[in-house]
């Protein structure tokens, strides 16, 4: 790879480890209203997994449809908080959603059925 690739690669490494650490330190409040809403969905229904989860973001970042019932019942939770949650700029809400789908990826193979993540963050969230 040259200098000049290499570099590239760097900056958006480097721009993307900034938009996490700024998002967690800046908003998180919408981290949090995000991972208490799934793991909230997953104590009362027990439906919920990781993949679901990670799916239910992905469908609202990419604007796909949702694979599983479950994840599009997610999909319609979020949309509810973010319409609560005016007072955020949509970009602070789009980066929040990417920052915990990739706590999700870090926590979580995202098989189905498997819950490491939501067991992860629910020690955090009484």
């Amino acid at each position: 790879m040259s200098g000049y690739l290499r570099k590239m690669v760097r900056n958006k490494m480097r721009s993307k480890h900034s938009v996490f650490k700024r998002t967690v330190r800046e908003h998180e409040d919408l981290l949090e209203d995000i991972e208490t809403l799934f793991v909230t969905a997953a104590r009362t229904t027990g439906l919920v997994d990781d993949a679901a989860c990670h799916d239910a973001i992905e469908a609202l970042l990419t604007g796909r449809a949702p694979r599983s019932p479950i994840a599009a019942l997610l999909v319609d939770k979020l949309c509810r908080r973010r319409k609560m949650r005016a007072d955020a700029s949509e970009n602070a809400w789009q980066d929040a959603l990417r920052v915990v789908a990739a706590s999700i990826r870090n926590h979580s193979a995202r098989l189905p059925g498997q819950v490491d993540y939501l067991l992860f963050i629910g020690f955090f969230i009484p």
